[in-house]
Parts: structure tokens; C-alpha cells; sequence
């Protein structure tokens, strides 16, 4: 049976300490730790404090983009992204999500090449030492190509598939993603959007609204995690505040925001053992 988790970027506190506490209280076990530069550590152990445990966490993805890059920057984020590597290792976390760009529609990455390949290489190299796997994210429509290449040219356990539904079904519905990656699948992001992203709009359209309250197809969904291996746990990645309109939640007290995400991570999971 799947556990429920949320993503400790969820906006339901004032820092990751209310956060945590707000998480437990309604009634989940399981966070996703996003690291932000300089409070990756402090949030890891906030998150034990009150007892929620991390199946994987989410890396910084602020300089992605660096990875298609040759110089010093390119040196800086492979050299950064080992460090995160470690950090998940010290505190006994097996998977991390990989952003394999920045993840905005407005910010193009340069051209893959062998040299990034080389780089992801490096960075596997200290995953597979540090006994971390890497899940690599699909994310918006311009950069979508990057996402394939890394995955379709590097054949490692050590790189798998962080599936976001949200991105997916946004930016990419006509690629099936889980069809051709599906065997590959070590992290899940579950959240819902209006499906209304064209060429000329930014990040906005990605609401990270809960599921089943925008326009994405869940028994779809559903269905095709029900014909993966996934395993791990039915995570959440929502912004209660928002990245744009509309703003369903505003005005809604944490603790009932937090209720109604656990109704919807555990009708996903009924919804998933039907298609069993």
C-alpha cells in the first residue's frame, strides 16, 4: 500500500519549523525536502524532529541550466550538485530529483552535447558512490529536449525518472512519458493545472493547484502509474499560494488546505489500486 506525502514547499507556514508541524499535524508521515541554498541541512532535520520521514528530496535547480555550459560556472553546479549528493547520503536519503534545466519556459538552456553527458556522467559517478539516486524531472515544453536526451542517452541505475504529472500534462500531454520511462520511474509529483500553457507564457501556468481541482485527467493518470513498478511514495508537490490565477486558496486556513491535500493523495492511491 502507497503512503501519502507533501512537498515542504507547500507554503502552509512561515518557515520549514511551522511547516513540518502543520504537515504532521494533518496527518502525513512523508515530505519532500526542496533545498534552497543554505537551509538544505536545517530542513532535513526539521523534518525528523517531527518525525516525518523523506523518501526523496528535491535539489536545487536554481543554476540547472550551467549544466549545458562549458567554464566555471559548468564546474561550479557539477561540483554543487555532488555536494547535495552528499548531504542526502549523510542522513541515510537514497533518492534525489534532478531538475535537468532551470524549469522555465523563459530561460533556454544551450544545446545538448556531449560534454553535458560527460558532466552527468561525473555526477553519477558520486551518486552511485554515495548511494543516491538521481531522478531526473520532465519540465516545460522549450526545454523538454533536454529531458529526453539525458535519459535516452544515459543508460544507468543510478538516473531514473521523477514523473510530474503537472508538467506533463501542461507543456507536454503529446509525449507519453510514463509509456517510454515508466520502467525508469523512482519519484512522483502530483498536482493539478488548467492545461492552458502556449509559446509566450512563463512559469505562471503551472499553479500546482490540488488534484482534481483543474483539468487533468487523474483515472488517466491513475491507470498508467497502476502499469509502472512505482513503489515509492504518492507525493504532493503544491503551492497554496500559487503561481498564478486563479487563486483558489488563498484565503483558506492552513489546517483545512491540509485536509483536503490528504482526501486528494489518498484518492489518487484509491484510484491507482483500482487499475491494479
Amino acid at each position: 500500500m502507497f503512503e501519502i506525502g507533501i512537498s515542504s514547499n507547500n507554503e502552509c507556514g512561515n518557515n520549514i519549523a511551522e511547516i513540518c508541524a502543520n504537515v504532521k499535524n494533518a496527518g502525513f508521515n512523508n515530505i519532500m525536502i526542496s533545498f534552497k541554498v543554505g537551509g538544505e541541512e536545517n530542513a532535513i532535520l526539521e523534518a525528523k524532529k517531527h518525525g516525518l520521514k523523506i523518501p526523496f528530496v528535491h535539489l536545487n535547480n536554481k543554476y540547472a541550466n550551467d549544466l549545458w555550459a562549458k567554464g566555471e560556472s559548468n564546474i561550479e553546479y557539477v561540483n554543487d550538485v555532488i555536494k547535495q549528493i552528499r548531504l542526502c547520503a549523510k542522513y541515510d536519503i537514497h533518492i534525489a530529483v534532478l531538475h535537468g534545466t532551470e524549469g522555465c519556459a523563459s530561460n533556454l538552456a544551450l544545446p545538448p552535447t556531449q560534454h553535458a553527458l560527460d558532466c552527468m556522467n561525473e555526477i553519477l559517478n558520486a551518486a552511485s558512490k554515495y548511494n543516491v539516486k538521481l531522478a531526473l524531472e520532465n519540465l516545460d515544453a522549450p526545454n523538454f529536449e533536454h529531458f529526453t536526451f539525458l535519459l535516452n542517452n544515459i543508460d544507468s541505475q543510478w538516473l531514473g525518472l521523477c514523473y510530474d504529472v503537472g508538467h506533463h500534462n501542461l507543456y507536454r500531454p503529446d509525449f507519453d512519458i510514463l509509456e517510454k520511462y515508466g520502467n525508469r520511474i523512482l519519484a512522483v509529483h502530483l498536482h493539478d493545472n488548467l492545461m492552458d500553457w502556449e509559446i509566450g507564457y512563463d512559469h505562471t501556468r503551472d499553479l500546482h493547484m490540488l488534484p482534481f481541482d483543474g483539468k487533468i485527467d487523474y483515472d488517466k493518470v491513475c491507470e498508467k502509474l497502476a502499469n509502472t513498478n512505482y513503489d515509492n511514495v504518492i507525493m504532493l508537490e503544491l503551492h497554496k499560494l500559487s503561481c498564478g490565477e486563479p487563486r483558489l486558496y488563498d484565503d483558506m486556513p492552513i489546517d483545512k488546505y491540509l485536509k483536503k491535500a490528504k482526501e486528494r493523495a489518498l484518492k489518487i492511491i484509491e484510484k491507482i489500486e483500482q487499475y491494479k
